[in-house]
């Protein structure tokens, strides 16, 4: 497996885990934030992931 189809795949899972905590965070009776927190550090782990890939896109 290609190194840019795996952080590909690293993006999705930090993606969807961002939304899911996000989902958790909005469903709980009184707005845990640290939920919320954990989905900012995913989404911000996977916004970065993302950079980071599509820089290796153009230098290639």
């Amino acid at each position: 497996m290609s190194k840019e189809k795996l952080l590909k795949i690293l993006y999705w899972v930090l993606f969807i885990g961002a939304v899911i905590f996000l989902y958790f965070s909005l469903r709980t009776q009184y707005y845990q934030l640290e939920y919320s927190l954990v989905a900012l550090g995913l989404w911000g782990g996977a916004f970065l992931l993302n950079r980071f890939v599509k820089k290796e896109d153009t230098s290639e």
